[in-house]
């Protein structure tokens, strides 16, 4: 449904992979959520412009392929990781690109450079984050300018 041709009902009517309930589920409190859910979502998507609806789907349709991500843990770690491990970090690698994407967005506009971000906004947004301690601590060595 989130293909180049739909609409903001379509994308709102959309079901989260996560949301999807067997026909076993019998709580009456779940689908009084799901309802609320849907609607606040629908309110936010009506509110969106055009652009920002296009880079809505773009982000819903976006995800991290799992056989990079097997590969990526395995050659990391040496141990083959199970589907469900794998699910998990292409999310949080689709969370964490976004929140890149943003951090480097703010560099772009506090530099009041119009267009597409660039590499140096990425960078300068990974050396942000990682002085807030919102990402990692780098394992590569700096080195020391020896005096003559």
């Amino acid at each position: 449904v989130s293909g180049e041709g739909a609409t903001e009902a379509q994308i709102a009517a959309e079901p989260e992979e996560d949301e999807e309930g067997g026909e076993g589920s019998s709580s009456s409190a779940v689908p009084e959520a799901e309802t609320e859910e849907k609607a606040k979502n629908q309110v936010l998507i009506s509110a969106l412009g055009e652009d920002q609806l296009d880079r809505y789907e773009a982000f819903r349709r976006s995800k991290f392929p799992q056989s990079m991500m097997r590969k990526i843990v395995h050659t990391m770690t040496g141990v083959s990781p199970s589907s469900n491990c794998c699910i998990a970090l292409s999310g949080i690698a689709k969370v964490l690109v976004g929140q890149i994407v943003e951090e480097s967005l703010d560099v772009q506009e506090q530099l009041k450079e119009p267009g597409p971000i660039h590499p140096k906004h990425v960078r300068d947004a990974v050396r942000r984050m990682r002085n807030k301690g919102l990402l990692g601590v780098s394992h590569h060595r700096k080195t020391k300018l020896k005096r003559l």
